[in-house]
């Protein structure tokens, strides 16, 4: 069979950054479930395999640089890229590997003991075989209480959204061409069966997830619906074999890294909590609620020696967990998004006041809130799902920011040429927060001078620089979450966003200790 062995391979993959793979938060996610984490302040390994361009790895490089971490990906032009990136910003603590899950289980690579071992996605994409081999390094690598994140497409949710899939390979099979190109003909054929009425697609209305995967094909890139929809060995999976194909490496599911989808039985509606509530067996516990919530993607995190924590030791953990806003105040809208508001004892806006001032642990806004931990955790909840805040631990030696800053610069002056990197990394939360295309060239005016900020020069400078970014028909670059207007109109826009950047952005920037 080919190196690729069904793979997508001719066109890259996307950079995107994906924050549940940070040390940081898995740890933290853990302590707060009443599992032990992996200190993350004291010196730690990480590996992330299949880590397509590095661009994930390379920013938890920079925001934990006390720490060693290797990235591995089999296309040559995957690790070229992300090579590139880190020598940019001199990241002496990560190693970027070109080598196959096969390779890796085999030990061709002298490698430590890993604390961490993570994979976004990549284990629903590649077949048994390279599942096999995943599990074999993490039982060779991975040291006892380590930890393992691994998401993937889950059923049952798949289930009515997977004749999908196969119907874009089946039809990228008789039509070869490029990547991109056969998902423009995937495209068109789906939309000629609407059209027809073709009952699959009629029903999708009636199926959230089928609606969902359709409406991606509208907004998504070519290169990820390839990535997505055209591998030959793709498949959705069931928890529960993931759970027995971990057990061989001696690992045990410990919570979900999606902290919403951890369901606290005494929440459900009266009959599915009975349901839950009858079922002794973890396992079989946990499919039933991917039943009774049609789940779709699962991230899952796994402890090699799970060790659950007593209620003294989880108390001591919160008081060295911390909260912090990764968004203005304005921006954090969780008493809007809460159905009723009261659901959280009418503390969300307090909390959230408070935490503008700055990063607080969960102990500290207890004693000036007066609300109960399980208020805090709920709100973290919230944060954590709508990417407005983070969890992160607390920690009384001085913050390093050199890395951070010069890996930050380096995205900061690759925004003048293209959109691909969308985060910039914080050393405080271990983690990359957003930022727009111009919030980004903002943050690079500031690095270059940030003694003389002059909102009128700034607005100019970045016009210019977004103007340059325009292909020759003129589309623009999306300054926020929608493109900046073209012609007379822009600079006008262009002032009031960098002013609103300056006053709300820079802010928590300073707090998160990105600048």
């Amino acid at each position: 069979m080919a190196w690729n062995e069904g793979y997508v391979v001719k066109e890259a993959y996307t950079s995107g950054y994906y924050r549940r793979q940070s040390p940081v938060y898995l740890s933290a996610a853990c302590a707060l479930n009443g599992f032990e984490p992996v200190d993350t302040r004291k010196p730690f390994t990480y590996f992330e395999l299949g880590s397509g361009q590095g661009f994930t790895s390379n920013v938890i490089a920079a925001s934990n640089p006390h720490a060693q971490f290797f990235a591995a990906d089999f296309m040559p032009e995957h690790v070229a890229t992300g090579r590139e990136l880190a020598t940019a910003a001199r990241l002496r603590n990560v190693t970027h590997l070109e080598k196959s899950f096969a390779q890796l289980a085999a030990g061709e690579v002298d490698l430590p003991g890993l604390d961490f071992i993570t994979m976004h996605g990549v284990y629903s994409w590649i077949n048994a075989v390279n599942r096999r081999h995943i599990v074999d390094f993490i039982a060779r690598y991975l040291k006892p209480g380590g930890i393992v994140y691994v998401s993937y497409n889950a059923l049952p949710g798949w289930s009515i959204a997977a004749p999908l899939q196969r119907l874009v390979l089946e039809h990228a099979r008789v039509r070869p061409g490029s990547p991109g190109t056969q998902v423009a003909g995937a495209k068109d054929l789906i939309d000629r069966l609407s059209r027809a009425e073709a009952l699959y697609f009629s029903s999708s209305h009636a199926n959230p997830i089928l609606h969902h995967r359709l409406e991606s094909w509208a907004r998504e890139k070519p290169t990820y619906l390839a990535h997505e929809y055209l591998n030959e060995s793709w498949q959705a999976l069931y928890h529960a074999d993931v759970v027995r194909d971990m057990a061989e490496a001696k690992l045990e599911f410990a919570v979900s890294a999606e902290l919403s989808t951890n369901v606290d039985p005494s929440e459900l509606p009266p009959a599915q909590r009975e349901i839950i509530e009858s079922v002794d067996d973890p396992v079989m516990r946990e499919t039933l609620l991917d039943y009774l919530q049609n789940t779709a993607f699962r991230s899952d995190i796994f402890i090699k020696g799970a060790r659950r924590t007593s209620a003294a030791r989880r108390r001591q953990w919160l008081g060295q967990i911390g909260i912090a806003l990764t968004v203005p105040r304005q921006h954090a809208t969780l008493g809007e998004l809460v159905k009723d508001a009261n659901a959280a004892g009418g503390f969300i806006g307090p909390i959230l006041d408070l935490l503008e001032r700055g990063p607080m642990s969960v102990l500290d806004i207890v004693e000036h809130i007066g609300c109960a931990p399980k208020t805090i955790f709920n709100i973290i909840i919230l944060l954590e799902w709508h990417s407005q805040g983070a969890p992160f631990l607390l920690n009384p030696d001085p913050i390093r920011k050199a890395a951070s800053w010069r890996l930050n610069a380096e995205i900061a002056l690759d925004a003048m040429l293209n959109d691909r990197y969308r985060v910039l990394a914080s050393p405080l939360l271990g983690t990359g927060v957003a930022a727009s295309p111009l919030q980004r060239l903002v943050y690079h005016a500031l690095r270059h001078d940030p003694y003389s900020v002059n909102i009128e020069a700034i607005a100019h400078w970045s016009c210019q620089a977004i103007a340059d970014q325009r292909s020759p028909q003129g589309v623009p670059v999306a300054a926020g979450a929608e493109p900046l207007p073209v012609g007379n109109a822009e600079l006008p826009e262009i002032r009031r966003q960098v002013g609103e950047i300056l006053a709300l952005h820079q802010p928590v920037w300073q707090q998160l200790h990105m600048i």
